[in-house]
């Protein structure tokens, strides 16, 4: 049984990220918390009395309620189960808070609410948690995105890094669910690999063994964004995973803009793990 959870603001694309995760999760027992954070800023607290912020609290539970119903009605799967959570803190520590209580697997996270703007691919909610989340794999899903089975995940790496078993275990996992093809690809600055990194290649090959692989090596170039992009319409890439740790090659991505411009080009969801 997979505990997930689903932060909702009620808008399109959490919706639309909700329904890429019962696709996801098709075949998979589930229950899926869906979250709502209803926090009202400090500034606003001594103009709401209690009756209103009753009022609030309960129209809260009862879109919660209501987008339980929805989902129970289109995703007739007799593997997933619903429960609701509402929450007044902000959705960074309604999520923290959420995981460690309700022990969850995977959170589901739309890039963008409902007041994110077109030119903008990571909304600010979403990179808050993203950058202050430890405690699960993150599967984070576009707002242009449309569900496809993820045949092909991408796993860029420079390897100057090794990846612990329990990172690994987790992209596995990840894979097994739907039968999925693991693209390993280098990044590199230079022909030949450090021993170091040579070391870590084989010792990711190692861990790999045992599910559908394959290590591709690509020239690191001034445009990170186009190299990317390039890789995953190549290679017809579903999923990009990517390990966030300290400057590990995710978090230059994320602190380069290059996941944002990434957004204008691709539609595929980017599992997140943190190591």
């Amino acid at each position: 049984m997979k505990r997930i959870l689903i932060p909702t603001d009620f808008s399109d694309n959490a919706w639309a990220a909700t329904i890429y995760a019962l696709n996801f999760f098709a075949n998979v027992k589930c229950t899926f918390y869906l979250l709502h954070s209803a926090q009202i800023k400090s500034s606003r607290m001594s103009s709401f009395s209690s009756k209103l912020s009753e009022v609030m609290k309960e129209n809260a539970l009862n879109d919660l309620r209501h987008l339980q119903e929805r989902l129970e009605k289109v995703n007739a799967n007799d593997n997933h189960t619903f429960e609701v959570r509402l929450s007044f803190h902000d959705i960074e520590q309604a999520v923290n808070i959420s995981v460690e209580k309700n022990n969850i697997d995977f959170v589901v996270m739309s890039t963008k609410g409902a007041t994110g703007a077109k030119e903008i691919f990571i909304g600010s909610n979403t990179t808050d948690v993203i950058n202050n989340f430890k405690a699960c794999p993150m599967l984070v899903i576009p707002a242009n995105a449309t569900y496809q089975n993820p045949e092909r995940l991408a796993f860029p790496s420079d390897l100057k890094r090794m990846y612990s078993n329990t990172s690994i275990d987790v992209i596995k996992e990840f894979a097994s669910l739907n039968k999925s093809k693991v693209e390993v690809v280098h990044f590199w600055e230079n022909a030949e690999l450090t021993q170091q990194q040579q070391e870590n290649l084989d010792s990711l090959r190692m861990y790999l063994d045992d599910v559908e692989s394959d290590f591709s090596n690509l020239q690191k170039r001034t445009n990170k964004t186009e190299s990317i992009n390039n890789f995953i319409n190549d290679k017809q890439i579903n999923t990009l995973i990517m390990l966030k740790y300290q400057h590990s090659f995710f978090e230059n991505l994320f602190r380069e803009a290059v996941i944002q411009n990434l957004g204008h080009h691709i539609k595929i969801p980017f599992l997140i793990i943190p190591a």
